[in-house]
């Protein structure tokens, strides 16, 4: 209903509110990212280009040197696609009961092979990029090669588990991507995908980190 609604989108005067009094005002969604996430000045567009590769696919590549502390790609998360829990139960079983429905199959697996499960505590559901490169950043097998990383992560100091900025914003807070190390031109860019996992599917990451990484 309609309060639900409210919740899942705050208006803006809420995120007003919230910025400037405790606990909110002082954590860096309020301090940082807000104030400059909209600036370009803070922002890295066209600086990448999907590259093929023989044993991954496809790679994503810097086409210029992008410093530390960048946003990169951010119409990524503004224009990317969400699919609400309760809409992904009905279209599996939509398509487990019409498997002859071929649009509805591919779109299935277009979501599980390049979307992610996206969560807040306003809403939960899927979200799959629908026209951009970052979706072609690849796992990085160590800490040193992952060059780019979510805005916030629930294992951050002061981590707000409920927040109007970032409920009202959750596409571009939750799943916006910043500039961990300076990117070298021609260097693939490269992310740490646990970012993705919640802690009781560690064991499935696991799995997938010794298939990509071996030992490592």
């Amino acid at each position: 209903g309609t309060t639900h609604k409210s919740y899942q989108r705050p208006s803006r005067a809420w995120e007003e509110w919230s910025c400037n009094n405790s606990p909110f005002q002082g954590h860096k969604m309020c301090t940082t990212y807000r104030p400059r996430l909209f600036s370009w000045r803070a922002n890295s567009y066209k600086s990448t280009v999907v590259h093929k590769d023989d044993v991954k696919g496809r790679t994503l590549k810097a086409t210029k040197f992008i410093p530390a502390g960048t946003f990169l790609n951010v119409d990524d998360p503004a224009t990317s696609f969400y699919i609400d829990k309760n809409e992904w139960d009905l279209l599996d079983e939509f398509v487990k009961i019409n498997p002859s429905a071929e649009f509805y199959s591919k779109l299935q697996n277009y979501i599980n092979e390049y979307g992610y499960e996206s969560s807040s505590t306003a809403r939960v559901g899927r979200t799959v990029s629908v026209a951009n490169v970052n979706t072609f950043i690849n796992h990085g097998c160590s800490k040193e090669q992952f060059k780019v990383g979510a805005l916030l992560k629930r294992t951050d100091e002061n981590y707000v588990n409920f927040s109007p900025l970032t409920t009202r914003h959750s596409e571009l807070l939750i799943n916006s991507l910043v500039v961990l190390q300076d990117i070298e031109e021609g260097e693939e860019i490269l992310q740490d995908y646990s970012e993705f996992w919640d802690d009781e599917k560690a064991s499935e990451f696991d799995e997938f980190h010794k298939r990509v990484c071996g030992a490592n």
